[in-house]
């Protein structure tokens, strides 16, 4: 029996620039997925980077994809659409807000005639808001979605990140969505219509953001939400040759790297052994540890530190990350077809089931490589449901979790499952607690609560026999264990994949390591941003007058990683509705950042040297990138796309002598005198409010977006109308901000956002429910120290 989860499940797919990435998604797990374009070609086919006149854009995000053509302006073709509706099972689409329902295609009305049929739509804002008819692009949706803020150094512009970072997450989370609709779909026959948001999608990925920042000024205090480089917990440091982050969180860490410093009796006072004391000292212990590492190669120093025991990874360059051993064990890439007769470095995909990838097959389609009637594309019809549609429910009810996650990628997968009606039961111990929870000096963080609402909290020492004894009497009761532990770890606790398909044949078990369970550098340790350089974005997200590299706060790809192991569980879960069999799905933390920089490292491995660190700027157009507004570190995001882009801004602008210069008509001219124009348009935006400059480049349809924080964030009264801040009252901490949803899905009821459990918060309650243990057992092993509940 074929492993692809998704085999059978029909796709039409109707996204173009934004979005793509969730047919390529299903299709790497087996789902047909048919790309409309127009007779002209979507306008992706010319997005950068190009290669021999090849959107190697493109080719990454359609790869696995059949390609169609479709003019829906005219009504024979809206009519073939309809027939291949009634042959689908799921439609994505990407148009803006109120095109299709121009043409007589509804979104949120195609459900009720296809009754079978999920439609999902992809916008910038949603479909409804204040901003809702706002243009825009990756970049200015990074501004306003809170990625922004924290990249860069603030004696300069913020760093807009390379890639298409917000429009990929918004692809991940949209694949997400899918996914659920067709699990609900299972029980209840129907389709229905999902809102998805590109700023939403992405929101949820800026690192705890929305708690911290209302946490702090609950406590009537200013958060500090300004770039300061990769700051003093991911820092970089310089090394005889090349790059380095280091990453010192627990004791025994900065324990391991005080020895290789020498042991000094001035950094051994304990104070020092936590993070906030650490702090204390960060620019006096950033100068040691620079001499130190400056007398090695980045090489030397990565290895020496992980044979340590301590979180260092180097700084790759696109060139290295293709020539890296540690990808080449594990086939990271795959030499691959990108467009006919020709082939290069391919990501071979995010995902591994059963220890096969999900991944690349083929190249993209050619522009109608494959047109032929609905019904030569898809013979059959898909049944329609009968009677009336049901109430909404949630699409995991009756799916019961077991978290094993620690910092913030299995938690994140776990929490998403909670939210859309899963009994989450999060495990933890004191012995070994979740780091999350415990790095401000208590039980209880605002990043933790963010990660691990909605769930149950259950102590259990797992170094206890006992203790394990009652893990592997829940996973009988599990339908998905989900972990990002140390490689090898669950293996060594005898609660592995192995143990647990013979404990519980129907158990889906979801797993992230930083580099993968397998490969050369399979044993290596890490935190989410250990990844950024290995993967390539370090080197890539900097400006271009240094060669330092300007490093971002962000904890990118943690947040992400964990959307794509929610991901292969839910794919999991899907092949078990026809198998009545679990799986193991994989999710390697640093192909996470491979994947999303997918085309840039194709396009360095066909023309090697070609792909350096822009500084904000973009090939896609100009003037791109940020730029200066009254206040202090208050910015704007403008991109220019095309000549009407240039136009709309000269108009914008008052049409001042310097624009109207006939020769920047031409983009060829706009790219090479970009610094000219940044300072004539600096000088614009300087003497306006963010607001200002933002409402009146989107008056004139020109992409523009202020740059947020996350204060700014839940103050916005887009982000309110959406309903996206969520106010929670959290024990131990008070009233604080939680992420909202990423899109809308009326028919799968209002999403649980619930606050975060105590450690240990409801193991009674579940030994005596679900494992049906007397209280005296209970208490027993609470009282041996085999099971855990909270102090108080």
């Amino acid at each position: 029996m074929s492993k692809q989860p998704l085999e059978g499940i029909r796709v039409v797919d109707l996204t173009d620039d934004k979005g793509e990435l969730t047919g390529r998604l299903l299709a790497d797990f087996g789902a047909d997925v048919i790309r409309v374009e127009p007779p002209r070609g979507g306008s992706s086919r010319a997005l950068p980077p190009i290669h021999d006149g090849e959107s190697l854009y493109f080719a990454h995000r359609n790869a696995n994809k059949r390609g169609i053509t479709l003019d829906l302006e005219q009504a024979e073709d809206r009519d073939k659409l309809h027939s291949l509706l009634s042959r689908a099972d799921l439609m994505v689409e990407s148009f803006d807000p109120g095109y299709l329902s121009s043409l007589g295609l509804d979104p949120d009305q195609l459900p009720e005639r296809h009754r079978h049929l999920i439609c999902l739509s992809i916008s910038h804002f949603g479909q409804h808001g204040p901003y809702r008819d706002w243009v825009a692009t990756d970049a200015t949706m990074e501004a306003i979605g809170g990625m922004l803020f924290k990249a860069g150094v603030p004696e300069k512009p913020p760093l807009i990140p390379p890639g298409a970072i917000a429009y990929d997450t918004a692809g991940i989370m949209a694949a997400f969505a899918s996914m659920l609709a067709l699990l609900q779909r299972e029980r209840t026959g129907y389709g229905q219509y999902i809102d998805l948001s590109v700023l939403e999608s992405l929101a949820q990925i800026t690192d705890w953001s929305f708690p911290n920042a209302s946490h702090v000024r609950s406590k009537a205090s200013e958060s500090v939400e300004l770039r300061m480089g990769s700051g003093p917990m991911y820092t970089i440091y310089a090394c005889k040759t090349g790059y380095v982050r280091l990453v010192i969180l627990s004791p025994r860490q900065w324990h391991a790297m005080r020895e290789w410093l020498g042991d000094p009796e001035y950094l051994r006072d304990p104070f020092y052994d936590g993070f906030i004391g650490r702090m204390s000292i960060a620019d006096a212990l950033m100068v040691t540890i620079g001499d130190h590492f400056a007398t090695m190669t980045h090489e030397e120093v990565s290895f020496e530190a992980q044979r340590r025991g301590i979180v260092c990874t180097p700084v790759l360059t696109p060139e290295e990350v293709l020539e890296n051993e540690h990808f080449k064990s594990r086939q990271t890439f795959v030499d691959g077809e990108y467009s006919p007769g020709r082939s290069g470095p391919m990501c071979s995909g995010f995902f591994e089931l059963d220890g096969e990838r999900q991944g690349y097959r083929q190249r993209a389609p050619e522009l109608g490589e494959h047109d032929a009637p609905p019904e030569d594309i898809w013979p059959d019809e898909r049944p329609q449901p009968e009677g009336p549609r049901p109430t909404p429910s949630s699409p995991l009810e009756g799916i019961r979790v077991l978290d094993f996650g620690i910092g913030g990628v299995g938690v994140e997968a776990s929490r998403l499952f909670a939210e859309y009606g899963a009994e989450v039961i999060k495990i933890e111990s004191r012995t070994y607690p979740d780091f999350m929870r415990v790095v401000m000096g208590t039980e209880m963080s605002a990043s933790f609560a963010s990660s691990s609402r909605s769930k149950q909290g259950f102590g259990v020492n797992l170094k206890n026999d006992q203790g394990i004894s009652v893990i592997r009497d829940l996973i009988r009761h599990a339908d998905v264990i989900v972990e990002n532990n140390s490689t090898g770890t669950m293996d060594d606790l005898e609660i592995g994949y192995a143990q647990v398909e013979k404990l519980n044949p129907r158990c889906v078990m979801a797993s992230s390591q930083l580099l993968g369970s397998r490969g050369v550098w399979a044993d290596w340790l890490g935190y989410g941003p250990s990844t950024q350089p290995i993967g390539g974005l370090v080197h890539l997200w900097n400006y271009t007058d240094q060669e330092f590299p300007a490093g971002s706060g962000a904890i990118f790809p943690d947040h992400l990683a964990g959307r794509l192991v929610a991901l292969v569980a839910l794919a999991a879960l899907l092949r078990r509705q026809r198998t009545d069999h679990g799986g193991h799905g994989e999710v390697a933390q640093c192909e996470a950042v491979t994947g999303i920089l997918g085309d840039l490292l194709l396009k360095t491995g066909l023309a090697p040297g070609s792909v350096k660190p822009t500084g904000g700027r973009s090939d896609r157009g100009a003037p791109w990138g940020a730029f200066p507004c009254v206040g202090d570190q208050q910015w704007v995001v403008i991109s220019i796309r095309d000549d009407d882009d240039w136009k709309m801004l000269r108009m914008a602008l008052g049409e001042p002598e310097w624009a109207m210069d006939p020769a920047l008509e031409d983009a060829r001219e706009r790219f090479a005198r970009q610094d000219e124009i940044e300072s004539h348009l600096t000088e614009w935006t300087s003497s306006r409010t963010r607001e200002d400059v933002t409402a009146t480049l989107q008056m004139m349809k020109v992409p523009a977006a202020p740059m947020f924080t996350a204060t700014d964030q839940i103050c916005d009264p887009h982000y309110q109308a959406r309903g996206y801040p969520h106010w929670i009252d959290q024990q131990d901490l008070g009233w604080i901000c939680m992420e909202g949803p990423a899109f809308h899905a009326p028919e799968m009821g209002r999403v649980r956002i619930e606050q975060a459990p105590k450690l240990g918060e409801h193991t009674r309650k579940i030994c005596r429910e679900l494992l049906d243990m007397n209280g005296e057992a209970i208490e027993e092993l609470v009282a041996n120290g085999a099971l855990e509940v909270p102090n108080d």
